[in-house]
């Protein structure tokens, strides 16, 4: 059974509002009570009810965290960072997974609400701008991680997709390949569409025509990778090379060119992006983009902490910060080759 402030304030022989203002470390109560009622709390192993304190302080020290996959290690990373440096500033979180499923992204959205979060920090937003117009009117402070939408001046921390997949398309040209496919996710995420056009300025600028059936869509986490590209490893004008959106479809990759006897990098070349953990510990070792997933989210938490924190009827100029990937070469990529019939740029 839960105890509460009553429980304590008639084993303390004081009022439950005495008992309120002792445990808020209030300076209205006196030393020796204060003590007396710690003691007992703790004694009788109280839970604070954080509702009820949210409703009379107008904070709950708590917000909301929305990621589309917590099992993929970029999002590790990212959470990391957001519990790191929500903790240093005496707040929790709150996650909330969504798959990229709209649906499920308004039932989070709903339940934060009920939680009465302070803010939200949010990674998926397949369900639109609807959702965060009403976080606006509502005067919810929110920050967007990675992700962005055209019609709202949203706070947001991004990577630069775009110069992300540039690099890494442009090095496999560097290699001389030539049919050089993008595996990537539905182009509703504002990432995917950032790197497809990465991609395809990489393209442009080494003279390799663009084909739209180079470019194959699947689910974004890791079986989506290998049942993807199945079809097109075994093609007979397979591509010489793939840019994945992902290191999780990139390890997808690896397998379905293990399965149906294709060696990486001999047979095909590899780039993944996010270099994530065990990137370098695969086989052969994954070259990838770099892009920092903890100062991300480390970076976003701060801007909402502040927002939160922000003088009520003072304007805020929306924040957006932008930072620089980095190609990471490994064997993945392999070394130069020579296609019959073209030339290295």
């Amino acid at each position: 059974m839960r105890v509460t402030m009553a429980e304590i304030a008639r084993r303390a022989n004081v009022s439950v509002i005495t008992v309120s203002r002792a445990l808020n470390n209030r300076p209205d109560v006196s030393e020796a009570t204060r003590a007396q009622i710690w003691a007992l709390a703790e004694e009788l192993h109280y839970v604070p009810n954080v509702l009820a304190r949210a409703l009379v302080s107008g904070s709950s020290r708590t917000l909301g965290l929305i990621v589309a996959d917590n099992t993929n290690p970029y999002y590790g990373r990212l959470i990391r960072a957001v519990e790191d440096t929500a903790r240093s500033h005496g707040y929790g979180v709150i996650l909330c997974n969504t798959d990229e499923n709209p649906e499920y992204e308004i039932s989070a959205h709903t339940m934060l609400a009920a939680k009465r979060v302070d803010g939200l920090l949010i990674t998926s937003i397949q369900s639109g701008s609807a959702p965060l117009l009403s976080l606006a009117r509502e005067g919810t402070p929110f920050v967007l991680l990675n992700r962005y939408v055209d019609d709202i001046a949203a706070d947001c921390v991004l990577n630069d997709n775009a110069s992300g997949a540039y690099e890494a398309t442009a090095h496999l040209c560097r290699l001389g390949h030539r049919r050089i496919y993008h595996l990537t996710g539905p182009d509703t995420i504002s990432s995917v569409r950032e790197r497809l056009a990465g991609y395809r300025q990489a393209l442009a600028e080494f003279g390799v025509p663009f084909d739209p059936a180079g470019v194959i869509r699947c689910d974004l986490r890791l079986e989506g990778g290998c049942d993807a590209t199945w079809a097109a490893l075994t093609a007979p004008s397979r591509p010489t090379a793939i840019f994945a959106y992902s290191d999780l479809l990139a390890v997808g990759v690896l397998k379905a060119a293990h399965e149906v006897g294709l060696r990486i990098p001999q047979d095909v070349a590899l780039v993944g992006y996010d270099d994530i953990e065990f990137a370098p510990f695969v086989e052969p070792p994954l070259t990838t983009v770099a892009q920092q997933a903890y100062e991300i989210g480390r970076r976003g938490t701060e801007i909402l902490l502040e927002k939160i924190r922000w003088p009520t009827g003072q304007p805020w100029q929306p924040q957006r910060v932008v930072y620089k990937p980095q190609l990471v070469i490994r064997a993945s990529s392999g070394p130069l080759i020579t296609i019959p019939g073209h030339s290295s740029p």
